[in-house]
């Protein structure tokens, strides 16, 4: 790309980046994509076990002696697809659509989270004319759905500073996160004959923002398995027994759903009860959700007759475990205003012939808080007959102090843009909380251009946000040596 502009090189490398599908626990190809571009411009690189991919690039001339500055990325992105969009994210490729001002996909998520971080690398690691000390970059699997960094060897954080490049906003620089579980809650989906006279309704709840757990759950946005739920649970309360045949929502743990839908059976000479009652159920939501869900769809019908139903008492504990779990913003932190502190998001159901899954995150920059959702979570799926797992666990990540890497950054952005730099933790997770444990003496902020409406399909990357976060970068490498 013989004349090409930093920005030029950046947008090309994440359209490539684009090409090759990587949900997460499936990054082989794009970890031997990187992997293979390091070694084909002759740049020292290594894979883990994990299929983390490390890259090492040398000192520019004079600047040996420097301290090793690790730029980090996240090679997983979530796969999220509009509603009647085919998509198949193990083999689909992303459509990147440009206007020359923002990014978008065709259809889907863009994977600019934290595929723009992926190119912003690359494009540091091939200019020979950039001054800095030793350089490493590091690509990590499986950050959107396990955080799988907290296995990664040690010695490769051996650094003096590091750079996330998978924050959201031009001019926020990011000095501590949240940490998180993931949780999933099951019970045998006991199922039984329709009987004779039963009637199928059909509920859909689509067109809601969704969007991402962490930074977005502080926006009363709805939760459409919440709301499914106590839709139907307008049923149970008024004493018409359900058996629920499907109910399924969500399409990722850390993405707040979008939409659900549900198939119930209830009695023939209830029915017409039954769809009153969902039916007024619209009213309530748009009184609570209105102006922040205007895209909303909302619709009951009687669907074609179920074959089977979950029993009534295993109907009702589905139901009751939706409505009652925490989820949304649990507590707000007393000393950072308008940090959410604790929340948890009720992410992805499956109602399948044999189980039932629900499976949740939780977030917290406070132990205490965290356990307090996770306790009162476990004894509500037990009381209610799940089996409560706790699964992954990712490290919060504590404000440094005495960090030199965050007023180097302010100051280099204030001479680029004239504007103050604004430092803030996150209550959406962070990979810099795993790299703490490894190196409790890492120098560590987050960065990177302004994305909008992560993990959905209305995600977008604005293109100058880009061009600046790719200066920003070079000039703080070259006051770092």
């Amino acid at each position: 790309m013989s004349h090409a502009t930093p920005l030029d090189i950046i947008l090309w490398e994440f359209d490539q980046i684009a090409q090759i599908p990587r949900p997460s626990h499936h990054e082989e190809k794009i970890g031997k994509y990187l992997a293979d571009w390091a070694r084909e411009r002759g740049l020292s690189v290594t894979c883990d076990e994990l299929g983390d991919v490390i890259i090492d690039k040398p000192a520019a001339p004079g600047c040996e002696g420097s301290p090793r500055v690790i730029l980090q990325a996240h090679m997983d992105m979530v796969c999220v697809a509009a509603k009647g969009v085919a998509f198949d994210p193990l083999r689909d490729p992303i459509k990147v659509v440009s206007d020359g001002k923002v990014l978008r996909a065709e259809g889907t998520s863009l994977g600019a989270d934290d595929g723009i971080g992926i190119a912003l690398c690359l494009y540091v690691l091939q200019d020979e004319t950039l001054r800095h000390g030793p350089l490493r970059v590091i690509f990590t699997v499986n950050e959107e759905d396990g955080m799988s960094s907290v296995d990664m060897p040690a010695q490769y954080l051996d650094g003096d500073y590091l750079i996330n490049l998978d924050w959201e906003w031009l001019g926020s620089l990011c000095n501590s996160a949240a940490g998180c579980d993931f949780i999933r809650l099951s019970r045998t989906a006991a199922r039984i004959p329709a009987a004779d006279g039963d009637v199928t309704l059909e509920v859909t709840l689509k067109g809601l923002q969704g969007g991402h757990s962490g930074v977005g759950i502080n926006l009363g946005r709805a939760n459409a398995l919440v709301c499914m739920a106590s839709a139907l649970s307008r049923l149970t309360e008024a004493d018409i027994p359900v058996k629920i045949a499907a109910f399924s929502g969500g399409q990722a743990k850390n993405a707040i759903p979008a939409a659900a839908q549900a198939a119930v059976l209830v009695p023939s000479d209830l029915a017409q009860k039954a769809v009153h009652l969902l039916a007024a159920y619209e009213q309530d939501f748009v009184s609570a959700f209105g102006e922040k869900e205007p895209g909303y769809v909302y619709a009951v019908r009687q669907g074609d007759a179920a074959a089977t139903g979950l029993d009534t008492d295993v109907s009702n504990a589905l139901l009751a475990l939706l409505t009652s779990l925490p989820n949304g913003v649990n507590t707000m932190s007393p000393f950072v205003s308008s940090l959410v502190e604790s929340s948890q998001n009720l992410g992805l159901l499956t109602v399948g012939p044999e189980e039932i899954v629900l499976e949740a995150m939780e977030r917290s920059c406070v132990n205490y808080r965290a356990e307090e959702i996770l306790r009162a979570s476990r004894q509500i799926a037990e009381a209610l007959g799940f089996t409560y797992t706790q699964g992954d666990h990712a490290p919060a990540w504590g404000v440094n102090p005495h960090s030199r890497l965050v007023p180097v950054t302010c100051a280099v952005y204030k001479e680029i843009s004239g504007a103050d730099m604004v430092v803030e933790p996150v209550h959406g997770g962070l990979e810099c909380g795993a790299f703490y444990e490894k190196n409790p003496k890492l120098d560590m902020i987050a960065i990177g251009p302004s994305l909008t409406g992560v993990h959905s399909p209305d995600e977008t990357c604005d293109i100058d946000s880009v061009r600046i976060t790719a200066e920003l970068i070079v000039k703080v490498l070259e006051r770092l040596i």
